[in-house]
């Protein structure tokens, strides 16, 4: 689907602020900066942009961990020699052992059978390789990998129908810096900003509810084994 640049966004900010011409706001430092943060903000809710990152990668060696490529926010698939590796967890590893014992990070193997997510800098394979080798990699990429202040050329990784939901969030973001009921207003904005990605997600979770989810996803959460 079409998507959009932040300068492409900037009018309709600029609208909801009352300043069309950038006179109170500095459109690059405020406008576009809160578009990104807004952007990101909404990947983290929604998990399911337009953008994703499909590359090949090297698995290293006599290692189970390995580090997540450049850019990259979640795996979501790993296939090797035209198969794809089963995605289970760091969990799973320890305690179910189906054909594993405790020892499984000493494992090594000519191609690994399944990998794991491990928070957001790495993942697992299982077993290790015992040389390197080549994988495909399909993920969700970082939507900005430039130094901030954003480029007004960034585009959004979200179809255009989430454009007056990122141009809400830049215009609350932008309002912080006041007080009384310019602030308010930019509050109301951001409730309306997180009503549409709470819709939005309902929506995607009917075509696919595993993109977060602990056997499928990227878990970030802690733990809630308390003991062992």
């Amino acid at each position: 689907m079409a998507t959009s640049t932040l300068a492409a966004m900037s009018p309709q900010v600029g609208d909801r602020l009352q300043d069309p011409t950038f006179i109170f706001w500095n459109e690059q430092f405020e406008v576009w900066a809160g578009l990104a943060e807004g952007i990101n903000e909404l990947l983290l809710m929604i998990g399911r942009p337009t953008q994703i990152f499909n590359e090949t990668i090297t698995i290293e060696s006599n290692t189970v961990w390995q580090t997540m490529p450049s850019g990259v926010l979640a795996l979501t698939n790993l296939n090797v020699n035209g198969s794809q590796l089963k995605k289970t967890t760091l969990r799973a590893l320890d305690y179910t052992q189906s054909s594993w014992s405790s020892a499984w990070q000493s494992d090594r193997a000519p191609v690994p059978a399944r990998w794991a997510p491990v928070g957001l800098g790495m993942f697992i394979v299982h077993p290790a390789p015992v040389q390197p080798i080549f994988a495909q990699a399909t993920g969700i990429a970082y939507p900005f990998t430039d130094t901030w202040p954003p480029a007004g050329t960034d585009v959004s990784p979200f179809e255009k129908n989430l454009d007056q939901a990122l141009e809400m969030y830049a215009a609350s973001y932008a309002r912080v810096k006041e007080i009384g009921q310019d602030f308010q207003e930019g509050l109301e904005l951001y409730k309306r900003f997180q009503q549409i990605g709470q819709r939005y997600s309902v929506i995607q979770d009917r075509r696919d509810d595993l993109v977060w989810t602990q056997s499928f996803g990227a878990p970030t959460a802690p733990s809630q084994v308390s003991k062992r």
